[in-house]
């Protein structure tokens, strides 16, 4: 019986991904490095560190110090907050489940956007938050999806994690969590990892509900 609900932010509450992405893309650009959105999205849920290497790697180069500083924060100067919205459906259906559940967030964003994000759309909803900035090792490491369990004071069986994307999922995999995902962004076959798959938001709100009513 699951006691808690941890759910990704970016693609599972709010409709982001596109702008974080093409965010990442300038930001990349002015650094020298030529990337697609698709990019962004196969590394997705990773912390800004975590982008940085990996994205730099791919490119056959190696960061220096300088660059997990400007990078993140070039992109962050790019991203157009008033941009993000939850997905339709999202602010009622966690109303309905904090009824029942504990709810917590893990996101590999910074904690200055998962901040701007719960105060204009979720605020006081979450008794759990972890961010990019609060690990050092972010998706796929299970570290943030570990941090938020401790916090939860709750056994692994007993936390239902939320995700859209392939680390995130490999994150809560690796820290003994049962998984679900929403084919958001990339197509359910890169998904597979996870328990259960649903291939948009009005499938993943009637598993909730049905999870309400056991």
């Amino acid at each position: 019986m699951f006691e808690a609900i941890i759910f990704d932010v970016d693609g599972v509450l709010v409709d982001s991904m596109r702008f974080h992405a093409d965010a990442w893309v300038e930001a990349f650009r002015e650094a020298g490095i030529s990337i697609k959105r698709e990019d962004i999205y196969e590394i997705e849920g990773g912390n800004d560190r975590g982008i940085v290497r990996s994205i730099f790697e791919k490119s056959g180069k190696n960061p220096g110090p300088e660059d997990f500083e400007s990078i993140p924060r070039r992109k962050r100067e790019i991203l157009d907050l008033s941009l993000i919205k939850p997905f339709e459906g999202v602010v009622s259906c966690l109303d309905k489940l904090r009824d029942k559940f504990r709810l917590a967030l893990v996101s590999g964003s910074s904690r200055l956007v998962v901040g701007t994000v719960i105060e204009n759309f979720f605020s006081g909803i979450f008794e759990v938050i972890v961010t990019g900035s609060d690990v050092e090792n972010g998706k796929p490491a299970p570290e943030p999806y570990l941090k938020a369990v401790e916090k939860l004071s709750l056994p692994e069986d007993e936390c239902l994690v939320v995700e859209n994307a392939p680390m995130g999922i490999e994150a809560a995999k690796n820290a003994g969590l049962y998984c679900v995902a929403v084919s958001s962004t990339l197509g359910p076959e890169r998904l597979q990892h996870a328990d259960l798959i649903f291939e948009n938001h009005v499938e993943l709100f009637r598993y909730f509900k049905s999870l309400i009513h056991d």
